[in-house]
């Protein structure tokens, strides 16, 4: 239960502090893909390297740190930029709202247990996320020429977690491999995102923000401890993913959207306030069915 809680926690610092880039003027790439260096790093400072680096490509999972390394970078800059141009509680929303896709492949692939208390806590949590999403009187969200933001999240975030959770089974990535496996697809985002502030730099002359580093460092600590947290947990057979991923997910968004309501000031509607509440039944019923 300790691994759950700590992804739940540094999944909501992760918003928490991107939504605090343009506060401080950071360059959100920038400071995205430091980030990403920094909590590939990590890993790679704490686990080491289990193989030499040329066995790489022999490995049966080699090509999964590609895919993860694109949609990481790709997804985590659609989710900073909803966090501070909509708010902290839509982009959580939109992120955590995937949460159907890993469960429905868990269920259909892996043969995991359906019961009716997990369908009807997997229904209550759709259900709670979008109330949680309907924006206040103050905070109206225009949806024209955004509505793809969301729907990207969620689609990419839905498959981030399906990837993450089919490494983790049938001992497909070692349990000794994991911490380096997860470090790998950090710094294949992070070369990616590079690539394309060189790309800007040499096309448009835009220079990298130095003080982008710190704001990088400070992400890619939770960063790392985020991924790593939902890992151990799925090793850790405190429960079947099925019901692993809407814990999480939903604890994230009760989580976010009480401190974005604490530290930014967003407000909530009565409807707001259910939605929070129902999440909480979901988790409930998705943990103990």
């Amino acid at each position: 239960m300790f691994w759950l809680i700590l992804s739940i926690v540094t999944n909501t610092i992760l918003i928490l502090i991107l939504k605090a880039f343009p506060k401080f003027g950071i360059v959100t790439l920038h400071g995205i893909v430091v980030n990403y260096f920094v909590a590939g790093t990590i890993g790679i400072i704490l686990a080491g390297v289990p193989f030499p680096i040329a066995e790489i490509p022999q490995q049966p999972w080699s090509w999964v740190p590609l895919i993860l390394g694109a949609l990481f970078c790709s997804i985590f800059l659609l989710i900073a930029k909803t966090a501070q141009n909509v708010g902290v509680s839509v982009a959580t929303v939109a992120n955590k709202m995937s949460v159907v896709i890993p469960v429905l492949i868990a269920i259909y692939f892996y043969g995991e247990s359906v019961t009716f208390w997990k369908i009807g806590g997997l229904i209550i949590a759709i259900v709670a996320v979008y109330l949680t999403s309907v924006p206040t009187s103050e905070n109206k969200f225009n949806s024209k020429g955004k509505l793809w933001m969301p729907c990207l999240i969620f689609i990419g975030s839905g498959i981030i977690d399906a990837i993450v959770n089919h490494a983790k089974r049938n001992n497909f990535v070692p349990d000794d491999q994991i911490p380096f496996f997860i470090s790998l697809s950090f710094l294949t985002a992070g070369i990616i995102g590079l690539s394309t502030i060189v790309y800007q730099w040499v096309r448009f002359g835009e220079k990298f923000q130095y003080k982008s580093i710190l704001a990088g460092i400070i992400l890619g600590i939770p960063n790392y401890f985020s991924i790593y947290g939902i890992t151990r947990a799925l090793g850790s057979n405190v429960m079947e993913s099925s019901a692993l991923f809407p814990v999480n997910n939903m604890g994230v968004v009760a989580l976010a959207a009480l401190a974005a309501m604490l530290f930014y000031k967003e407000k909530f509607s009565a409807l707001n306030w259910l939605g929070i509440l129902l999440a909480l039944g979901a988790i409930l019923l998705i943990a103990f069915s």
